[in-house]
């Protein structure tokens, strides 16, 4: 019997929130500061290609999400080394989602990337002409994805408005398990009657059935599900990942909860690189492992 395929991503696409992050400014990072930013992401991808050289049966699901701007040449010792890649096709920071770079097709062609990835900003009881701007433009996007051989990958994020942040006293944890998991569900319909999505990568649901729900639409649409980590805590995440596996989510898109402390202690000299790669690598196969322990045997949940 053929082993089940999973995406496990590693994803280290930001760029200048990152830069903000680490250096605290506002402004455009020096020269210095963003070399030193691109070789903290080599030193992830060396984490990754650590984790995988430890668990060999991990090769076969493991990804990377990484960009060309603050991460050059980290896609291609990826490829090098049968790693699938996914990179961002959107302009950081944007409430409304813009492509970047302009020309999408060139880069496609050169980077080849198997998911291409947006991230879109998209609440069904929010700016009714953004989104409608919005589907048309990433139904643009997931053509040009398509036609360069990719999947297209589409990071959802439901952000509250005042009414619904209002509706749940102001608290954004209650707003996360009460009415966020609805609106993802709507979301991702609205969207599909426009935009073809390949792989959907969303925030945690709360519930099994939620989930369930969620892995359903995809389901129905030729598409899959898979987790992102939301920079929570690791026994947090481990938790979202045994209720989305168990619900038939098919892998994960988890950064921060496994590169941040080590790329930080990397960078202000608290780590020595083989400390900061190992660490690395021990974090992703500590989610890997989370994950692939909670997939059912047999038919998927929603099928």
């Amino acid at each position: 019997m053929n082993q089940p395929q999973h995406l496990l991503i590693l994803a280290v696409d930001q760029r200048p929130w990152l830069t903000q992050a680490l250096y605290r400014h506002t402004g455009t990072a020096t020269r210095s500061q963003r070399a030193a930013i691109t070789d903290g992401k080599h030193m992830v991808v060396e984490g990754l290609l650590a984790a995988l050289a430890d668990e060999p049966r991990l090769a076969a699901h493991a990804g990377i999400l990484v960009d060309a701007t603050l991460g050059p040449g980290v896609a291609e010792r990826a490829h090098a080394n049968g790693v699938t890649v996914s990179m961002p096709l959107e302009r950081g920071g944007c409430e409304i989602y813009e492509t970047e770079p302009a020309d999408l097709k060139s880069h496609l062609e050169h980077h080849q990337p198997e998911l291409p990835k947006v991230l879109v900003r998209y609440n069904v009881e929010g700016d009714v002409d953004g989104n409608r701007v919005q589907r048309a433009r990433l139904a643009e996007v997931s053509a040009a994805v398509r036609d360069a051989g990719g999947r297209f990958l589409f990071e959802l994020l439901v952000p509250p408005t005042p009414a619904q942040l209002d509706a749940v006293g102001g608290d954004p944890g209650r707003f996360e398990r009460e009415l966020r998991p609805a609106l993802v569900h709507r979301a991702m319909t609205e969207l599909l009657d426009e935009v073809p999505v390949d792989v959907w990568k969303l925030e945690h649901l709360d519930r099994q059935e939620h989930y369930r729900t969620a892995a359903r639409i995809a389901a129905e649409a030729g598409g899959e599900c898979i987790l992102l980590g939301a920079n929570a805590p690791a026994t947090q995440v481990e938790g979202w990942l045994a209720d989305a596996a168990a619900a038939g989510f098919t892998g994960f898109a988890i950064g921060r909860s496994i590169w941040w402390d080590a790329l930080r202690g990397l960078l202000a000299g608290d780590l020595a690189r083989p400390q900061a790669v190992a660490a690395v690598a021990a974090n992703y196969r500590g989610f890997a492992a989370a994950f692939l322990a909670a997939v059912p045997v047999g038919p998927e949940p929603h099928e």
